[in-house]
């Protein structure tokens, strides 16, 4: 466990399917109207929740637009937003300010749909029918790699693939650099798009047969979703010295794992993280329940052990399932003032995650 008392994320940025920017990404919970739509052709049938209306126009170079994939252009403009919100130009002080600057991004399906793009080409013509211009997408780390090239980081940079909360092992791993003073600034991406083949999958593997919508406890299950989170996180030194006004405080933050897979062992390993926080008291709480059978156990173990929290609000089931990301989580946690917010990010596999936000202001 890390406890990043002297962290604070000082810049929010949002790509959701109901549009881009923290305005409206706040209406969205406050109206709880879910963004769920039939999904254009271009990424399958059936319903989620994708970005329809996004556009990075103004904001992403023509020439780099073309260039990039869905999720890259995503955290483009997530990353771009929340530069602008914490006040910050990471260019403002020459290059050498830009190697103080570290990058994390958490993701699933980061680099796959230009894989997918890449790949079909060549099973139906051949090398010939391999475009060298949709490659370098084909990486988890691409969008990490745009966003340096960009913006000019020169610090650390990572990229974490995993189910459900990727953008937590971010957060966690920047907090880590930040602690250890190798960097004064960390930007924490969480990412995830859609493409045909996930929705080809998700349908064979009957993530998608459902009855309704997802509802927390219903086992109804997968909601595809896409979009970015970007999370501007600095030690509060270095944001006290510029002048900059946190949105919240990073009191602490954990992670406990199970090599047992079990639905049992997977909520003990839930607990604990939460228990290493130190005070469980809270004001607000956000859950990663989705209506995922698997993920709504754990939450629902973990409610039960402590009666007095707060109901959990899962704006999961507002904007879709972001396959890898979670970032949603700790974004829902950021858009409404709370003294203190518990957020939890179960998964289905690998570490479960809590973390404890104070002084979470508009």
């Amino acid at each position: 466990m890390s406890r990043p008392a002297d962290l604070v994320i000082t810049g929010l940025g949002l790509v959701l399917p109901c549009g881009d920017g923290v305005e409206t990404a706040r209406a969205s919970l406050a109206s709880g109207t879910p963004c769920f739509s039939e999904l254009p052709a271009t990424l399958g049938a059936g319903r989620g929740a994708a970005c329809t209306a996004f556009n990075p126009v103004g904001i992403i170079p023509p020439m780099q637009l073309r260039r990039l994939d869905r999720a890259a252009r995503f955290a483009w403009v997530a990353a771009h937003q929340a530069f602008q919100d914490a006040g910050f130009d990471p260019k403002a002080d020459g290059d050498e300010a830009g190697e103080r600057i570290a990058v994390a991004v958490g993701t699933m399906t980061g680099g796959s749909e230009a894989s997918e793009a890449f790949m079909r080409p060549y099973l139906q013509r051949g090398p010939e029918g391999a475009s060298p211009l949709v490659f370098p997408n084909s990486v988890a780390n691409a969008a990490s790699g745009h966003l340096a090239l960009a913006f000019g980081l020169k610090g650390p940079s990572v990229t974490f693939v995993d189910r459900e909360n990727a953008a937590f092992a971010a957060l966690e791993q920047a907090a880590r650099w930040l602690r250890t003073g190798l960097v004064d600034v960390a930007l924490v991406i969480g990412v995830d798009g859609l493409f045909p083949l996930l929705l080809d999958i998700c349908r064979g593997a009957r993530m998608l047969a459902r009855q309704g919508q997802p509802q927390v406890g219903s086992g109804r299950g997968f909601l595809p979703g896409e979009g970015a989170q970007a999370f501007l996180l600095e030690r509060e030194d270095h944001a006290e010295a510029r002048g900059a006004r946190p949105r919240a405080r990073l009191r602490s933050l954990a992670s406990r794992s199970s090599p047992d897979p079990s639905t049992d062992a997977q909520a003990q390993a839930l607990a604990a993280a939460v228990a290493a926080l130190g005070d469980p008291t809270v004001d607000r709480r956000v859950g990663g329940g989705s209506g995922r059978t698997r993920l709504d156990a754990l939450e629902a173990r973990l409610a039960a052990a402590h009666p007095d929290w707060p109901a959990a609000h899962h704006p999961k089931i507002l904007w879709g399932e972001f396959a890898g990301s979670g970032g949603q989580l700790l974004a829902g946690a950021l858009l409404e003032p709370t003294p203190r917010v518990l957020v939890t990010a179960p998964a289905s596999s690998g570490a479960q995650f809590a973390a404890l936000l104070e002084g979470v202001r508009l």
